[in-house]
Formats: structure tokens, sequence, C-alpha cells
């Protein structure tokens, strides 16, 4: 699912609405047997006391609210973050009930010749410097010998080369963050992603780069997907700000396409949310569902129109409408969706576009006792859950 709009036109909003849906057991949102597992990742810009920073908004879906019957929520939210930032972060973190907060931690035993590369930001560009060459010579012999890695004797042959003292502290820096995100020492269990719980990502740091947070994320969706969990959401939540021209963001890309791809294998389902569409052409090809919030760009217009058939006479006419949007309203395009069942009993798949309007569990709950519903039409509003 692809959804795209500007700042305060309801992105987030529309994401915890799916993530209420897919995690949350309740009268109010429909029939839910078995709860899925989510994995979000955030990352923004972070300094100081974290003056300005908003931590991420699926947080506050661990947060009951007693206007909702039985006061449904999220069962847990375990947030994951940079060492270097636990102390900060989790001050802002820890203010809502039902969240542990955690530092983010590797086994080293769970490392590999291709996460070592992207920590170290080995081959990054073309003018890489002679120690990291020495490193990815290193890196290159360990894997040609085959069996797993091992950063104990990684770090062996590290000390047999001879490093001017320059290198020694080019190299040194590399290392000191590459090891701040290890459990040396194995005293940080295992992550588990278990059913109606929400596991967040937040790299947000003054001292982690957008490159290495997408490093990060590519390793913590390795271990999501490997987990036994058997639903899977995938959360990219305002990904404009990280998935960037970087080596990091790039691979992560890769990694997601290839998810989405095998994604019955997986059990996962993808979600992105972004405010700049143009980053993530290849992504939004393969999405099902485009969720369209209030924008004016020509240039993201643009983007989005190449996934999806606009006469040239509509062309004007959907622009038109989006602009006009309201904040929590969005157009949403998802050409095999089901609309209900023919005079044959057959399901009717819906090939445009319906507008709708976004309601959380608690707008639901507040507004009616009853159950939940979506009604929808081809160009008519839908009042329900996205």
């Amino acid at each position: 699912m692809f959804l795209c709009g500007v700042q305060g036109s309801g992105k987030s909003h529309t994401t915890s609405c799916i993530l209420e849906n897919s995690l949350i057991s309740s009268k109010h949102l429909g029939k839910l047997k078995n709860p899925l597992s989510a994995l979000v990742f955030s990352y923004s810009h972070f300094a100081g006391d974290g003056i300005g920073f908003s931590i991420s908004e699926a947080a506050f879906l661990a947060s009951a609210d007693t206007e909702i019957p039985g006061a449904a929520h999220v069962k847990m939210v375990h947030v994951l973050v940079s060492p270097s930032n636990y102390v900060q972060i989790s001050r802002l973190y820890l203010q809502l009930p039902n969240i542990s907060v955690t530092p983010f931690k590797i086994k080293p035993q769970n490392l590999d010749i291709a996460a070592m590369l992207k920590l170290m930001n080995v081959n990054e560009s073309e003018e890489t410097p002679l120690y990291m060459a020495q490193v990815s010579q290193i890196l290159r012999e360990m894997s040609t010998a085959g069996g797993p890695f091992n950063y104990a004797v990684f770090k062996m042959h590290l000390k047999k080369q001879k490093f001017n003292p320059t290198q020694t502290n080019m190299l040194q820096i590399r290392l000191s963050l590459l090891e701040s995100f290890l459990d040396m020492n194995d005293s940080f269990p295992e992550t588990k992603f278990l059913p109606g719980e929400i596991t967040i990502m937040d790299m947000s740091c003054p001292f982690v780069d957008a490159n290495t947070a997408c490093v990060l994320f590519e390793i913590g969706l390795q271990q999501y997907l490997q987990s036994k969990s058997t639903g899977k959401i995938i959360v990219l939540d305002e990904a404009h700000k990280y998935m960037l021209k970087t080596p990091g963001a790039k691979s992560l890309n890769e990694t997601l396409l290839q998810t989405v791809r095998l994604q019955r294998h997986h059990g996962a389902r993808v979600i992105i949310s972004t405010q700049e569409p143009t980053l993530l052409t290849d992504l939004i090809a393969l999405c099902s569902v485009t969720v369209i919030h209030r924008f004016s760009s020509p240039e993201w217009f643009s983007a989005i129109k190449r996934h999806i058939p606009i006469t040239d006479e509509n062309r004007d006419d959907l622009m038109r409408r989006i602009e006009n949007l309201k904040t929590g309203q969005a157009i949403v395009y998802s050409p095999s969706a089901v609309f209900g069942f023919d005079d044959h009993n057959s399901t009717s798949v819906g090939k445009k576009y319906l507008l709708s309007k976004i309601a959380r569990l608690h707008d639901l709950a507040r507004h009616s006792s009853n159950k939940a519903s979506t009604t929808s039409s081809t160009e008519g509003k839908a009042a329900g859950i996205e």
C-alpha cells in the first residue's frame, strides 16, 4: 500500500487506521481472528534535547481510550532506538503507557559480510580510502573462506594491518559506530515480534545519518522476515526523510521490492507513507492500493499517474479533486478492490477510484456503537476505516 500527501493531510492518521484494523480485535472495527504483528521504520532529525522532535504516531496506538468500549488498544509497543540516543529519546516515548524502549543491538553472530560492508560504508564511492580497501580485502577473504561471519576473527585480521595514525583514527571512528550497535556481551534479548504488538525502529539520533538508518532498517527487516511471526506488516513512516539517494536507501529499496514480490512466502504486507512519491517509483508500481491525500505538486502527480490509468480528459479533473481534498480525506485507487457480489454470486472488482474519509476507532466508537462499516461508490464519499 502506498500513501502520499503533503504534511498535515492525514498520512500518519491513515497509517494508524490500517494498523488498528490489523492488530486490534474489536467489534467496532470488524472481525479479526488473528491479529498481525507490525514493524515500523521511523527516522527524523534529532538535535539537542529533542526540541521539535515528534515520536512515531504509531506509538499512540498503545494508549487506551476510555471513550472506546473495552478500551481497545494495541497490546504493546516496543521501541528500538539508537544506543547513543537512548536516554534522550526514551524520555519522550515512555510518557505513554504500554511502551518499552530498548537500544537496538545486533548479535555479532547474526552479522554477515553484506551487513558489514554496509555498516562500514565499504565501496560507498569510487574514491575509497586505502584503509577501507584493506578492510574490504579482509572481508572478501573471509567470505571466500566460507562459514559464518566471526567478528572476533575480523578484528584479529585488522590488528595485523599496518595503518598509519590518521588511517587508524578514521578506522576507529567507523568501528566505534559499528560496535555501538553490537551486543558484544549478549546482554540484550532477541526482539520478539508477537501478534497484536508493534515494534518501532526509531533511529533518530544526532550520530546516525539517513544512510546508516537505512542500513539498520534493512538489518531489522531481515530479522523480522526470519522471525516466526505468521502475519507481518512493514511500515515505512515518513519515508521521504530517509529513503534518499544513498547506498543504504538503495539497498533497502531493493530488499523491499523483493519482499513485496515474495509477500506470500514471508506473509508480509508493506505500507509506504511519504511526502515525496518521486523517490519511490519502483515500489509504487508494485503496490495494490494507492491512497492519495491532498497535494498540489504537478511533479508528484506525474510520478503517480504513471501507475494509475488516467485518460487525458480526466487528468485535470483528478488533479483538481486532489487539490481540494480536506484533511483526513483521500482518493483511493485499487484495481483489485472487491466491493461486493453481483447477481451471479461472484465478486465485483473495482477498477476506478473512490473518495474516502478516514475514521479511526476513537471516532467510530464516539459516533456509533454499531459495527464499523464502509460505504463506497466510484465517485462518492466513503465513511469508514482505511
